[in-house]
């Protein structure tokens, strides 16, 4: 027993030793690729809703759907829709407001801006370092690049290739809508695609699978209606205006109510 007890000591002590002395990635040297997961494109998800799923979601819970695959595809993608009891800006703030992640989106244990700017085409870049903390043993830091499309009412993702991420690749989509039939209601669309290094724990897959698209819309519903009168953070709230008179900045049709055009920053009156 005494040997087994040294043998097992010795051995707890000679992984610490590797786990202390083993190479740290450098993070600000480029990915290992450029991207191999299919890029989401912003806009409305192609599916129908049928009535079993109308009901589902009006009782507040989330439904799973799958698009069709497109020519060469062996299937379509994943996604989760949400219906959630606050207007579209106040959802916008809680997907927008990514430095503020951490305490309110599951298993996130750091979340950080490094770059957040507009673009000439009337979009925005964030580019944000977040760290997921899955199991015990088992954290991951992974860098985005977001862009956010205000007259698609999308957000699109994957990550920042110019920086090393512990996972292989992500590509993602956040599509907001107001709610066909209930005022000052929104319908939230989700869903986010992630390619691993290795084999890993089953509780791992099971967090980036289906449990976690259900996490990713549960957190924002239960944000937003919390804080219904929210808009989104700087410099997204010029995006949004406070009423629909606007009309020489309204949004095009079918982008919806309270999004107008964005204007260029400096702009502003």
């Amino acid at each position: 027993m005494l040997c087994n007890t040294r043998s097992t000591l010795a051995l707890s002590f000679w992984l610490l030793c590797a786990l202390a002395t083993a190479k740290k990635p450098n993070r600000n040297a480029p990915h290992a690729h450029s991207g191999l997961l299919k890029a989401h494109q912003p806009g409305p998800f192609p599916i129908v809703l049928s009535n079993a799923d109308e009901a589902e979601l009006n009782r507040g819970n989330s439904v799973m759907k799958q698009t069709m695959p497109a020519a060469g595809e062996e299937a379509g993608t994943v996604l989760c829709v949400q219906d959630i009891d606050a207007p579209m800006p106040a959802v916008w703030n809680q997907i927008l407001d990514l430095g503020a992640y951490k305490g309110k989106v599951p298993k996130v244990s750091a979340c950080d801006n490094y770059i957040c700017q507009k673009n000439h085409d009337g979009t925005f870049t964030v580019k944000t370092r977040m760290v997921l903390g899955v199991m015990p043993g088992y954290s991951y830091e992974n860098y985005y690049n977001h862009r956010y499309l205000p007259e698609d009412s999308s957000m699109v993702w994957s990550l920042d290739y110019e920086k090393t991420s512990d996972f292989d690749d992500v590509a993602g989509h956040w599509h907001v809508a107001e709610h066909p039939s209930k005022p000052s209601h929104t319908r939230v669309f989700y869903s986010c695609d992630v390619q691993m290094k290795g084999n890993l724990p089953k509780p791992i897959i099971n967090y980036i699978g289906k449990a976690a698209l259900k996490q990713a819309t549960s957190w924002v519903k239960k944000e937003a209606e919390q804080n219904q009168k929210a808009t989104p953070p700087a410099p997204f709230d010029e995006c949004f205006s406070a009423g629909g008179d606007d009309k020489e900045n309204a949004a095009p049709a079918g982008i919806g109510k309270g999004i107008r055009k964005p204007a260029f920053f400096g702009s502003r009156k």
